[in-house]
């Protein structure tokens, strides 16, 4: 499955924490929604992890995870609508914007 064919939420939100902190995340609201049972209104939360092994650069190694009620999904993507980037290249990392969340479906 491709992005382009997978079901998007965006999510209105801005990043809390430096961008090395374990403890960082992206708090929001889903303002759209394609995802069965992830309504628009409801508060979400993004975190991103990332495993134990040799490198923990998030481009090699990672996965954000999006929580919204008492759902938890892993995703494919999650890139900022405005300048088509991941968190880590937000300059204003408190600066409010649409991101757009991609699911893994399996």
């Amino acid at each position: 499955m491709t992005q382009k064919d997978a079901q998007a939420i965006t999510v209105r939100g801005a990043w809390h924490g430096e961008a090395n902190d374990p403890k960082r995340r992206f708090e929001g609201t889903i303002i759209a929604s394609e995802y069965a049972g992830i309504r628009k209104g409801t508060r979400a939360r993004i975190t991103f992890g990332h495993s134990n092994a040799r490198s923990q650069s998030a481009a090699e190694h990672g996965t954000y995870t999006l929580v919204a009620g008492s759902r938890s999904l892993p995703l494919m993507s999650f890139t900022c609508r405005t300048i088509g980037t991941t968190g880590s290249h937000v300059t204003d990392q408190s600066q409010e914007d649409d991101w757009l969340a991609v699911p893994l479906t399996g």
